[in-house]
């Protein structure tokens, strides 16, 4: 089963990639949402979107957009980047994104308009995939294959469950759009009105999993090791996304295959290794400098705050007085600032600083 950097927006940076590799790579890196016309515009910020470190081999450029020429064009422009290959977002519910008839709006439109999307994305993909590839395309693809990478750009979909439960629906939704070219599927099993609070309904995905011809991820509620654990178990799709978890533990991939590891050696689960056993001790404060330091340099200045404050909001999770710490965070002005609340939070909370265990299962 495959693991996934799932896309979110203002968070699936390269920073946040760079952080993840120090630990240890998911199989597959999602980008944040690409909005095509802004893509296509050349828009001061969009280089920043299409960074490709610390992996470009393992990338996967997410596009957003309401209408399918601007998508079609960006797609085709993505490919030459390199990576795995693109997936469109047709899950994403924030109400701005579903008003410009993007994300789950795709969901809610007349199905033969999102498998004809499909279909000129995949024509698209494909053909710039013929060209004659640049000196640094031809190493990129290289890399790729090396990796073990897909011998044509993938192109994936992600989607919810739509406006209803409706499965019939959903199975026909997604049929049209295998039909239609897409290579995989990702499926984030809500509603487009649910919140988080209400469980992901991965039946779903196992249903969809069994009746489609074309590889299913699972997105949604993986928060440690344990959930995956029982998701490989229970759902038999082809992999998994994790989103926030991996922002809280950038090391959650790791602890993920040393769990596996453990298993295929005959090993029980325990309630965490010691650091000396193998895994350096987590240093809080570490991780944040580090973390502030790929910001800066993956990101321009006009981002640093913004990107700052939505990562802490997650990271302070591993302490103590979580929702204390968080919103000083929230109200800081400057990176500085930032790192000076977490020294002197992990100074007045020591016990806070290191995460001594090495992400084992009970």
């Amino acid at each position: 089963m495959k693991l996934a950097l799932a896309p979110m927006a203002t968070l699936t940076h390269e920073p946040l990639r760079r952080l993840i590799h120090r630990y240890g790579d998911p199989d597959e890196y999602f980008s944040e949402m690409i909005h095509a016309p802004s893509f296509l515009a050349g828009g001061m910020f969009e280089p920043w979107y299409v960074r490709t470190a610390p992996c470009p081999e393992r990338m996967v450029w997410q596009i957003t957009g309401g209408r399918a020429e601007p998508i079609v064009k960006t797609a085709e422009g993505l490919v030459a980047l390199g990576g795995i290959g693109v997936d469109l977002n047709m899950g994403c519910s924030a109400p701005d994104i579903v008003r410009g008839g993007a994300g789950v709006a795709w969901m809610e439109k007349d199905p033969a308009e999102a498998a004809e999307l499909v279909r000129a994305v995949r024509e698209a993909v494909d053909r710039a995939a013929s060209q004659p590839a640049s000196a640094e395309g031809s190493a990129k693809a290289k890399a790729a294959a090396a990796a073990g990478g897909p011998s044509r750009a993938r192109l994936g979909v992600k989607l919810r469950l739509g406006s209803d439960g409706d499965y019939d629906r959903l199975l026909g939704f997604c049929s049209a759009l295998v039909d239609s070219g897409a290579d995989m599927l990702t499926l984030h099993p809500r509603e487009r009105r649910d919140k988080y609070s209400r469980p992901a309904r991965h039946g779903y995905t196992a249903r969809l999993a069994r009746d489609l011809s074309v590889p299913v991820y699972a997105n949604g509620d993986v928060a440690s090791v344990a959930d995956f654990l029982a998701l490989e178990r229970d759902v038999p799709c082809a992999g998994v996304m994790i989103g926030r978890a991996a922002v809280t533990e950038p090391w959650i991939f790791r602890d993920i295959a040393r769990e596996r590891d453990a298993q295929k050696a005959g090993l029980p689960a325990s309630d965490g290794l010691p650091a000396s056993e193998g895994l350096p001790a987590i240093d809080h404060l570490e991780v944040t400098r580090a973390f502030l330091g790929f910001l800066v340099e993956g990101q321009p200045p006009e981002f640093w705050l913004s990107r700052a404050r939505r990562f802490f909001y997650y990271y302070c999770d591993n302490f103590s007085f979580a929702h204390h710490i968080k919103m000083r965070v929230q109200n800081a002005k400057t990176l500085e600032d930032i790192e000076g609340l977490i020294e002197g939070y992990l100074e007045e909370v020591p016990g806070d600083r290191h995460r001594l265990r090495g992400g084992r299962v009970s």
